[in-house]
């Protein structure tokens, strides 16, 4: 029996596009800041809605006057910045087609992805993003332009900050958006995939702004509202929830320097929200834990009560408990000793972490969620534009991602796969109308791939990638993704990849924390070993045992992880083993590491 929940659709009225709906706020915002960026100096400069209109106006007759025209396919690779919106919604304008293509991608990958697409010319952001992929541009022949300025025979954006238009060239640009189709393609967004080649999901007008107020209408978000922008605007989460939402209402949006700046610039910038991937929320937990082990005893019991005091706020916010005078005599306390200096250290005015691209450890979540931190999870993919599901301030499941808004419609299948209908899904992959009817069932369903299951109030659990399943030479199936999480939780792993699909038990390869390696070596007055050499000392090799050990309690004895292996060095983007989005391509890491795991089960 197919498990389901059926949400209320979106009306059949007619809709607008995407540079339609922007323009709207840029005529009711004007004078108030749009985007913050540091360009020439080391402050903040922000530019108002009313030049971020000037802006876009002149970018769409750039691409005019240089011979674009509807139906192009234009791609773009750059980090964040207000020139990559800007380049997105004066493409849309013209009726082209933009293809966002990742930073870290490698000569071969952008090659393959710009030859698929069939792309007329590529917008680069500067001289080191151009110069690993400069013999390949000349191979394709594809017309090529620069955002900074990087030499004379390549036509640059430099001038575009300072644009400025007449009217008559406004209502030229206002009448052309009229002429726009809402069923329009306005993107191919390649997909990172841990495995196999990349696949071009096509997004049209309708899928973006379905999605887009669904998501708003689960969690609001404000004209006062400030996002701090970091995740690759390339991928689809960040692009929704970090530019699309917040302009469609009106938001603020301040571009972080780098992902290594994001504290720095949050603490400059005072957002109001952040989208994040767990990651970054894993640092901060592992930070404050590393923190909290060295308080004094004193110092220690009252974080801990704060704790227990949060928790319960948290519950009261969910309907849990109730909450009396003495209840808030303890916020007002904690909130002067704990609380408002946590938050001081990330940004005074943070309202929440959006938490996506992968499930958050519940461990986390509760912790961060018990010192007034607010976490909210979601769950989506490329081919669902990309929001599926959310959770809410007052409707926040621990380990869930939420319920589906209302814009899809999702179910359980047999199998235990979610599904996936309605105005936000994909029409499919370009150019592939195999692997589009095999993602996309003859009913409409997408399938994601994803093993989950869905309570009587609608959350949605993820319980693994149905890929990814282990079965054990014994037959028991095996999801990695819980054991990786749980191992995750500890300071001393950075990384760490299951494994034992046709074996007797389960395993692991873990790439140990550095800066966990380095706070021991200090303490412990010995000289601080390279990566390379730490993981050969038996000292760390018992720590990481008892680590290992401690976080499997909680499984059941087959899915625990028996062995494992320490690796000499990271995982990383360069050697293909992660993904942009920093998931682990597991057939990547399995092969390159085959001696040693078959080694590991042979000892």
């Amino acid at each position: 029996m197919l498990k389901s929940v059926k949400f209320k659709q979106t009306e059949g009225k007619k809709m607008k596009t995407i540079p339609e709906v922007i323009w709207e706020q840029i005529q009711t915002q004007q004078s108030r800041p749009a985007v913050y960026q540091k360009f020439d100096g080391p402050e903040y400069e922000s530019i108002t809605f009313d030049q971020l209109g000037n802006i876009i106006v002149r970018m769409t007759s750039f691409l005019k006057k240089e011979g674009f025209t509807s139906g192009d396919k234009i791609a773009l690779m750059s980090g964040n910045r207000f020139e990559w919106p800007v380049i997105d919604l004066a493409v849309q304008s013209i009726g082209a087609v933009l293809v966002p293509l990742y930073t870290s991608l490698s000569s071969e990958h952008a090659k393959n992805m710009l030859r698929h697409s069939e792309a007329r010319a590529l917008f680069v952001e500067n001289r080191d993003l151009l110069e690993p992929h400069e013999a390949m541009l000349k191979e394709l022949g594809i017309s090529l332009y620069s955002i900074d300025r990087i030499r004379d025979d390549i036509p640059h954006l430099r001038w575009l900050r300072l644009s400025k238009t007449d009217m008559d060239e406004r209502i030229a640009y206002l009448d052309s958006l009229t002429e726009l189709d809402p069923e329009a393609v306005i993107a191919i967004n390649y997909t990172s995939g841990t495995t196999g080649e990349p696949k071009g999901v096509l997004m049209t007008h309708r899928n973006i702004i379905t999605d887009a107020f669904s998501a708003i209408r689960s969690l609001p978000i404000y004209p006062s509202d400030r996002f701090l922008s970091f995740l690759p605007l390339s991928h689809a989460f960040e692009r929704m929830a970090g530019y699309y939402c917040p302009l469609f209402v009106g938001a603020q949006i301040a571009y972080a320097e780098s992902i290594a700046t994001v504290i720095d610039n949050a603490k400059e910038i005072q957002p109001t929200i952040i989208n994040t991937v767990p990651r970054l929320l894993e640092k901060i937990y592992e930070n404050l834990q590393g923190e909290i082990s060295v308080m004094s005893d004193l110092k220690r019991t009252i974080f801990k009560s704060a704790m227990a005091q949060g928790t319960k706020h948290f519950r009261y916010t969910q309907g849990e408990v109730t909450y009396n005078i003495a209840d808030r005599f303890k916020d007002r306390l904690y909130n002067a000793l704990v609380y408002k200096k946590i938050l001081a250290a990330v940004s005074p005015q943070l309202r929440m972490f959006i938490s996506g691209g992968a499930p958050l450890t519940p461990e986390i979540g509760d912790f961060l969620r018990s010192i007034h931190l607010s976490v909210i999870e979601g769950y989506g993919l490329t081919e669902t534009a990309p929001i599926i599901a959310l959770n809410k301030p007052e409707a926040n499941r621990s380990g869930s991602v939420g319920q589906p808004i209302d814009c899809n419609e999702v179910k359980i299948s047999e199998e235990g796969e979610i599904l996936v209908r309605g105005e936000n899904v994909t029409q499919g992959y370009y150019k592939d109308p195999e692997l589009t009817a095999e993602a996309i069932d003859r009913d409409g369903w997408f399938h994601t791939g994803d093993l989950g299951t869905l309570d009587e109030n609608q959350f949605i659990y993820i319980t693994g990638r149905l890929k990814n399943i282990i079965v054990t030479s014994g037959g028991k199936n095996i999801s990695p993704q819980p054991l990786e999480n749980a191992l995750q939780t500890s300071p001393w792993i950075e990384q760490v990849m299951v494994t034992g699909n046709g074996r007797n038990f389960v395993s692991a390869l873990i790439v140990l924390s550095q800066e966990t390696l380095a706070k021991y070596y200090e303490k412990q007055g010995k000289p601080i070993l390279p990566l390379e050499e730490a993981v050969k000392d038996p000292e760390i090799f018992h720590i990481i045992r008892k680590e290992v050990e401690d976080r499997m309690k909680p499984f059941s004895r087959y899915e625990q992880v028996k062995k494992f292996i320490l690796l000499p060095e990271p995982f990383s983007i360069e050697k293909d083993e992660l993904t942009p989005t920093l998931k682990i391509k597991r057939q990547v890491v399995e092969s390159r590491y085959a001696a040693l795991i078959n080694e590991m089960y042979s000892g």
